[in-house]
């Protein structure tokens, strides 16, 4: 019995171990990370359904070594479905390969974006480090697209004010054509 309690307590203590070596080396992964991404432009993302945007972040290296081969890309949730946008529409640019970053540097990243479709719509910035397992992430940004006004729905303009000048035309024809007949 006693052998099998011996057993169990290395067990949890293995277990445990290899869990707090886990922790520390995801921790490590994250918090020391010299590289930082910030979106500068949360507060005027917000737009109309067909208008073009310009989504402007900074990428920070605050260490003390340059860092290599480093991708930046966006990302954007459509949150009422709560599923990923594909950017196909939305941007031309979806990665900036930004290369090397020195110590201390900081550096602009801008993408251009159109508006597609209303909704509410989050979006973050992800940097990938070639060499390293667990991407850098920026804070989340929530905008909202609102829908386009369409003054003509269902092309019914053109037959509400058509109708009505192709009849006054007739008339003014029909009573010019009376007028000169009753002269002549």
């Amino acid at each position: 019995m006693d052998d099998i309690k011996r057993l169990l307590m290395l067990g949890v203590l293995g277990s445990l171990l290899i869990l707090s070596m886990a922790y520390a080396y995801a921790e490590n992964q994250t918090i020391n990370q010299p590289l930082t991404l910030r979106i500068l432009s949360e507060k005027t993302l917000s737009g109309t359904a067909g208008d073009f945007a310009t989504v402007k972040a900074q990428i920070n290296n605050s260490g003390l070594q340059p860092l290599n081969d480093i991708t930046t890309y966006i990302s954007l949730v459509d949150e009422s479905n709560k599923m990923p946008v594909d950017l196909e529409d939305w941007s031309a640019e979806k990665g900036l390969f930004i290369g090397t970053i020195d110590a201390g540097q900081a550096l602009p990243l801008n993408w251009k974006i159109h508006f597609v479709k209303a909704g509410k719509y989050s979006l973050i910035i992800v940097a990938e480090i070639t060499g390293q397992e667990i991407p850098q992430v920026s804070g989340i940004v929530h905008f909202t697209v609102n829908s386009k006004r369409n003054l003509n729905p269902g092309q019914v303009l053109p037959v509400a004010l058509g109708t009505p000048i192709v009849v006054l035309f007739i008339m003014l024809l029909l009573n010019y054509k009376r007028n000169s007949s009753k002269s002549s």
